[in-house]
């Protein structure tokens, strides 16, 4: 193969790889995740003080946010808001879990950031005793996704523009470049010298 073919089909591997790195990937930046959830005893979970339910909404998170919820005691009675990894239905080990919270007006408002445990769990109140307690009525879904991704740059990120015009003038580098050799080698080769 010719030098010009070589060094054409070079370039045009770097533009190619340019081209491909720019699109993988990247993750984003952690969602702060505000939740308000309104419990009661008797009438299980919900976002407003007027649509308790069992179960609870569904909520749905990924890995890495930053959830910031808001309990309120519809009842006035101590609740205490968990996720049951194990489904044990008692918090403990590295479950996220709240505060205890017992007022109807003041909202206590319970932080974490969520852990690497993709899944659907319960998320429950373990707070009472006897065949009326929290856990009978007060328990939900949350879905725990994976991590987030910011889309490739070439799909709309902030250097799109730029990647492109880029990777444009390295393809017209090389065409230029291959081009101006091609014509080169077309060229007769001027005679030798005549003999002395």
């Amino acid at each position: 193969m010719s030098k010009p073919r070589t060094a054409f089909i070079v370039a045009l591997g770097i533009a190619a790889a340019l081209l491909a790195t720019s699109a993988i990937s990247t993750p984003a930046a952690a969602a702060d995740v505000p939740i308000t959830l309104y419990g009661s005893r008797a009438g299980g979970w919900g976002p407003t003080n007027t649509s308790l339910t069992t179960p609870g909404p569904l909520l749905t998170v990924h890995v890495g946010d930053n959830v910031s919820l808001s309990l309120i005691s519809v009842d006035g009675i101590t609740h205490r808001w968990f996720i049951d990894y194990n489904n044990n239905s008692a918090a403990g080990g590295t479950e996220p879990t709240s505060p205890n919270f017992a007022s109807a007006t003041t909202p206590v408002v319970y932080n974490f950031t969520v852990a690497n445990v993709t899944g659907t769990y319960f998320y429950r109140s373990d707070r009472g005793a006897g065949a009326g307690d929290d856990l009978t009525n007060m328990w939900g879904n949350i879905t725990i996704l994976v991590a987030e991704t910011t889309p490739p740059p070439l799909l709309g990120g902030e250097n799109t523009v730029l990647i492109v015009a880029g990777v444009i003038v390295i393809i017209v580098a090389v065409i230029a470049f291959a081009a101006f050799f091609w014509r080169r080698m077309g060229k007769p080769g001027t005679p030798p010298p005549p003999p002395d």
